[in-house]
């Protein structure tokens, strides 16, 4: 097992705990691992009649080979650079519970043990699901512009009100 998700909480990865709305820094030397810092604004102020309030200010780090060759994970930051979302691109298992999630297993066999749990889930455009008791949405390769069914992408979050409003 590679990334223990707990809801609402945080999640570990390789036996380090890491906590929602922890410092930048901190998580940084928690995981003690080279990455790429990728702070960026994305200007979205053209649809909102100019309004740059609305513009999107990016703080991640991304995480390359950190456990394996290929793996690749995203840690999002709110703006006072505290720990907001984790995105999963590839090469963990993830650990919900009793569900293991695999890449590259196809994605319906995890909603199958999603609905077994009766955990509700609602599929927000094909091949990609969220859980909002989870914090979580996941989504197959082909709704993310590959090909096929299996588990392409991972996305977990402190806060998901942006995704259900």
């Amino acid at each position: 097992m590679d990334i223990e998700y707990i809801p609402y909480k945080g999640f570990i990865l390789n036996s380090v705990k890491i906590e929602w709305n922890t410092e930048r820094n901190s998580v940084r030397e928690k995981i003690g691992n080279e990455h790429k810092e990728d702070d960026r604004i994305i200007d979205v102020a053209q649809f909102f009649d100019g309004d740059e309030s609305m513009n999107i200010h990016q703080r991640r780090d991304i995480y390359e080979n950190l456990i394996s060759k290929n793996d690749m994970l995203f840690l999002n930051y709110d703006k006072d650079n505290k720990l907001s979302e984790l995105e999963v691109h590839s090469g963990y298992e993830i650990l919900i519970g009793n569900i293991r999630l695999n890449f590259g297993n196809d994605i319906s066999d995890f909603i199958r043990q999603f609905k077994k749990n009766e955990i509700e889930y609602s599929e927000i455009e094909k091949g990609n699901y969220l859980l909002p008791k989870l914090n979580i949405t996941i989504a197959n390769s082909e709704s993310m512009g590959g090909n096929g069914t299996g588990l392409t992408y991972f996305y977990a979050a402190s806060k998901i009100s942006h995704l259900t409003e």
